[in-house]
């Protein structure tokens, strides 16, 4: 029996280490000022993300403060043969529209088992001329180099979730793990 529990303990451990997700914290000013190739002019939130088979940063960012449109740029990062090479970026803005990094929302997981990241960050949108009121919040979800959201509004007490058009392709496992951090995150 000893030896057979030391085997499963043993399988357990290699499981474990082979899902494993490592974020490693960054500063964000040193970043900024590190001549990294992000878009932007300060950084509002910066991962370094690696997984078994990928070494990523998240990164986003905007313009200087004031800047009108207010623009939020994602971008993912990888490393490949030694350079950070750009995987997936995307500029959010809207007229009249200010958008604000929840950076302590963020979950990030494996649901398919392929070593690579699957990741969920949450931001918010406000009225240009209010920036203390939360029209919606969002979450955009990373998975193999594309984004996808939901996204829920102040307007119906973030009652109803909609979902970006590319949403249902996303596999179950995926969907399931964003649905439930999703469905317990205070969107308020």
């Amino acid at each position: 029996m000893g030896k057979y529990t030391f085997f499963v303990l043993l399988l357990l451990g290699c499981y474990t280490a082979q899902a494993q997700i490592t974020d490693i914290t960054v500063n964000k000013e040193n970043f900024e000022s590190s001549g990294f190739p992000f878009k932007g002019k300060r950084v509002l939130q910066v991962e370094h993300i690696q997984t078994e088979k990928e070494d990523n940063y998240i990164i986003f960012s905007k313009e200087e403060r004031g800047a009108d449109p207010d623009k939020l740029y994602a971008q993912q990062f990888q490393r490949k043969d030694g350079m950070w090479v750009p995987i997936v970026e995307e500029t959010i803005v809207e007229d009249g529209i200010i958008t604000s990094v929840w950076e302590s929302r963020k979950a990030f997981f494996d649901a398919d088992k392929d070593g690579k990241l699957d990741a969920v960050f949450i931001y918010s949108r406000h009225p240009k001329d209010h920036v203390e009121k939360q029209l919606s919040c969002i979450a955009l979800v990373l998975y193999k180099g594309q984004f996808y959201r939901l996204r829920a509004e102040a307007e119906d007490g973030y009652t109803k979730t909609s979902y970006s058009d590319n949403y249902a392709s996303l596999p179950t496992e995926v969907k399931e793990n964003v649905e439930r951090y999703w469905e317990n995150l205070d969107k308020r």
